[in-house]
């Protein structure tokens, strides 16, 4: 119940360009306080208009703000991090979904074992389609890692 009574203030003081400070207390007497950008540095503007309680209230809402970037900048690093080993876990998953070769694969024959020239001849050209497929699979990951560099 508090954390959407923190939302509102939160959207409140974003759209009216306010400060809060919020006090309120549980059914237990237990106190509770909600500030933007914090309590005590609202309160202190309120209890002490003056103009040396200025530069105090100045200290503590750069404290404050900076404090929200570092937490910011933590969470978009943890995000990033989430996305990486997402990203690192499909390429494990796909590596491992590959199917395996046969043991009588045209590439595991010895050359020297094949005397007959059409076989030979069909060999290159079986040879000349994986080639084709690898260049064509290049293409696809280098597109995808250009894609996702472009979504960062």
């Amino acid at each position: 119940r508090r954390n959407g009574i923190y939302t509102k203030l939160c959207e409140l003081s974003v759209l009216c360009g306010v400060h809060i400070a919020f006090l309120g207390y549980t059914d237990s007497g237990k106190p509770f306080t909600f500030g933007s950008p914090s309590f005590q540095a609202v309160a202190e503007r309120f209890l002490n208009s003056e103009a040396s309680s200025s530069s105090s209230l100045q200290q503590s809402l750069f404290t404050v703000h900076h404090k929200q970037n570092v937490q910011e900048l933590c969470t978009l690093y943890n995000n990033l991090v989430e996305q990486t080993r997402a990203e690192e876990v499909k390429a494990m998953k796909a590596a491992a979904s590959m199917e395996p070769f046969p043991e009588d694969a045209w590439w595991k024959m010895h050359m020297t074992k094949e005397q007959d020239q059409e076989e030979a001849k069909m060999l290159l050209d079986k040879f000349e389609g994986l080639y084709e497929k690898l260049c064509d699979e290049i293409d696809v990951r280098s597109q995808r890692r250009d894609a996702a560099r472009n979504d960062i």
